[in-house]
Parts: structure tokens; C-alpha cells; sequence
């Protein structure tokens, strides 16, 4: 318990420190042999019917509601194959399909192609997972997606980069909260920025303004003090949440230039040459 508190504390330092709109969501892998909490909601006992995975992401971050999903739960079959609950006898059904049914890419090649890189876990690696609003997780998180606005998404990817070091992430428009939010950021153990996908814009609400940046275990810490650290040196800080009113071209607050001491001294550097 005292574990678990760790982190809903974590959690809502994240919510206060961004402002957050929705709580960040927490995500558990829970293995084959490990036990679920008893408070997680089954999404089919919630909605009387499987859902996209995605959906029951809106209700935790909003509502607060905590799951447990499995292969029986979610509706969107792509992403049972893609968290290894199910597996096609024919894997070549699962392109068909996309180009029959939904023409996503141009034709059945673009299909594969555009998915070569996807993130999946292997068959039986786990039996479901996890997610709980993190400030009131009920398990311990193997990583948290947080829904934000550009400007929050830009602060979230200078802590993360403020020890050194960049990130790197995938697009191809599909899936992307459950195979970049959750499935590479497992993968990998990396922050990842996410730009959801048509159907988590679609069918859970994700709102047009919103992004995701989702973040590791091991990084949670790490993120959270780094927050607001990036541009301290500039004499008049513009950043913060919100942001101060942009305006056109330099100009001064309380007399001192609105800009990084490294532009004027490397101006002075290209004169030299």
C-alpha cells in the first residue's frame, strides 16, 4: 500500500504541476500468473458489451474508473492480436481484412508495410492489463499515458530530454494509444509522444486539441523533477503554464530581453568568421 501511495502521489503532482485537464492514465501488464485487483471493473460488466480498448482510456481518465481487460473486452480484434490475447491461424487475414473492410492505406502492401514496425507482445505474454487513474492507481504501473495539450506535450518532452538524449517515435495514424501509448513504451522502456489515432479521435472522444505523451516506470521521477527545469537561465522566463501572451519579434519585460543569453553570444561568434 505504501508502494501504491508512491505513485498516487506521483500522479498528482503530474495533475497540479501541468494543470491537467484528465488524470493521467496508469497501465499494469498483469502476466498469466498474476493475481488482478479485486476493484478493477470488467469493461464488459461495465458497458454490457466488449469496447475498444480505447474507450475504457476515456472513462479512467475522466471518470477515474479503474479495468481489467482481456481478449473477451475489447471489441477492436486488431489490438487482441497486437497485446498477444488471440492469434489468427492465417496472420495475412489481419492485412485482408484492413483492405477489404477499411482501406486505412492505399492497398494491401501499403497496408503491410505501413505496419512492419508496429509494437506487438508475444502470444501468452500477458493475459490482460491493467489502468487506473494514476493519483489513484490501484497497481503498481508499468508506465502512464498522459493526454495533454501541444504546450503541455512540449514541456513533458524537455524534462524528459533534460539529462540528455532525444526521442524517437512511430506514426502511421492507427491503434496508436494502445501500440505506442502502451505497447512500445513497454517495449522499449522509453518515453514515447503519441498522436492518437482515428479511432481513439472517433470512438473515445479523444478531443481534437489532445496528444499523448506517455512515459515508463522507471521515468517517472525523472520527468516529474526535470518539469519547468529547460530555459531557467533566460533572465525573464516565458515559460509556464499557461504561457505569457506571444508576441512578434524580440522584445523586453522588465527591461531584460525575452531571450537565451546563447543567441546574442553566438552572435557575436558568427561576426568573427
Amino acid at each position: 500500500m505504501d508502494e501504491l501511495k508512491k505513485y498516487q502521489e506521483i500522479g498528482k503532482a503530474f495533475v497540479e504541476k501541468l494543470k491537467l485537464s484528465t488524470y493521467p492514465v496508469a497501465v499494469r501488464l498483469i502476466k498469466p500468473n498474476e493475481n488482478v485487483p479485486e476493484s478493477a471493473f470488467s469493461p464488459f460488466d461495465a458497458f454490457n458489451s466488449e469496447v475498444p480498448a480505447c474507450l475504457t482510456y476515456t472513462w479512467c481518465r475522466r471518470a477515474g474508473l479503474s479495468f481489467y481487460l482481456t481478449k473477451d473486452d475489447i471489441a477492436c480484434k486488431p489490438i487482441v492480436i497486437y497485446f498477444g490475447l488471440d492469434e489468427l491461424s492465417n496472420p495475412e487475414d489481419l492485412y485482408k481484412a484492413w483492405t477489404r473492410k477499411a482501406m486505412y492505406k492505399r492497398d494491401m502492401a501499403a497496408e503491410k508495410s505501413s505496419r512492419e514496425s508496429d509494437a506487438r507482445f508475444e502470444l501468452g505474454e500477458f493475459k490482460g492489463f491493467v489502468i487506473s487513474p494514476l493519483n489513484e492507481t490501484i497497481s503498481i504501473p508499468h508506465l502512464m499515458m498522459i493526454y495533454c495539450s501541444p504546450l503541455i506535450l512540449s514541456h513533458l518532452i524537455l524534462a524528459a530530454t533534460f539529462n540528455g538524449g532525444n526521442i524517437t517515435s512511430n506514426f502511421n495514424g492507427m491503434e496508436a494509444s494502445c501500440k505506442e501509448g502502451i505497447i512500445r513504451t513497454y517495449k522499449t522502456n522509453q518515453c514515447q509522444v503519441v498522436s492518437p489515432g482515428m479511432g481513439d479521435r472517433v470512438m473515445a472522444g479523444v478531443q481534437d486539441h489532445e496528444m499523448i505523451f506517455s512515459i515508463p516506470e522507471c521515468e517517472f521521477e525523472t520527468v516529474l523533477e526535470n518539469l519547468f527545469k529547460a530555459g531557467t537561465k533566460i533572465p525573464v522566463t516565458p515559460f509556464g503554464i499557461p504561457h505569457i501572451v506571444p508576441t512578434l519579434g524580440l522584445k523586453k519585460l522588465f527591461g531584460l530581453p525575452v531571450e537565451p543569453d546563447v543567441w546574442p553570444t553566438l552572435r557575436r561568434k558568427l561576426k568573427r568568421k
